[in-house]
């Protein structure tokens, strides 16, 4: 797996206001954990995150982390949680790791579907990813990209499990009697719509105001989380 390299600066003041003056001027609050190192309170700059992602960055990638005026460093890090404005979506704080490439890590590798299955083309069935998922123990540099699993083969009523995934060497976390993909007719899908509906009732209009019961307070937004 490649690694990319992005710059941080340590910051000193913390707490709810100071992160939110960071955020305001266009920085992200972190934290850098390392093996055995105290917590550091860090500041991303959002621009230089938002490039990053634009690269194809995922929660697997090895992250080379520069602080302050430093040309080089031997920091390799991972992002181990994104915490985000829950209704704008805003970024609002970033846990790192600074891992140990030669101890073997838990991480949690994609699963992509690949192939059109019979009982969808011939027989009018729907494709169901079960999992999207699979965890596994490995050196940070043996990461993959992803796991694939063809589905080609399957007609309505078949499943394959995670234990139909081949994932070469890597020793499996997750469930390998856990259903990863089946192919369901497509009368059973909607039976399953139907009874969802019949649970949920009629949603709601795009600017239906919701009645508040009397005596109510009115929904608050989500509080911003306290910052270390």
């Amino acid at each position: 797996m490649d690694t990319a390299t992005l710059r941080a600066r340590r910051r000193e003041a913390t707490g709810t206001g100071q992160a939110r003056r960071l955020r305001q001027s266009g920085h992200i609050p972190a934290v850098l954990y390392g093996s055995g190192d105290d917590a550091q309170p860090i500041q991303i700059d959002q621009r230089d995150f938002q490039a990053l992602v634009k690269t194809g960055l995922t929660e697997n990638t090895l992250i080379n982390l520069l602080l302050d005026d430093e040309k080089s460093a031997d920091r390799v890090t991972i992002i181990r949680e994104v915490q985000r404005d829950p209704v704008r979506d805003d970024l609002w704080h970033i846990d790192f790791v600074h891992i140990d490439m030669t101890r073997e890590i838990e991480v949690e590798v994609p699963l992509v579907l690949e192939g059109t299955p019979e009982g969808v083309k011939s027989q009018g069935g729907i494709l169901e990813q079960r999992i999207y998922e699979i965890q596994i123990k490995c050196l940070p540099a043996d990461i993959p990209d992803n796991f694939t699993l063809d589905v080609s083969e399957l007609t309505i009523g078949d499943t394959l499990h995670v234990s139909d995934v081949e994932v070469g060497d890597f020793d499996i976390l997750s469930d390998l009697g856990r259903a990863a993909a089946t192919v369901v007719a497509p009368r059973l899908e909607l039976e399953v719509e139907e009874e969802e509906e019949e649970i949920l009732g009629e949603p709601a209009l795009v600017g239906e105001e919701e009645e508040v019961e009397e005596g109510e307070e009115p929904a608050e937004e989500a509080p911003e989380p306290e910052e270390a």
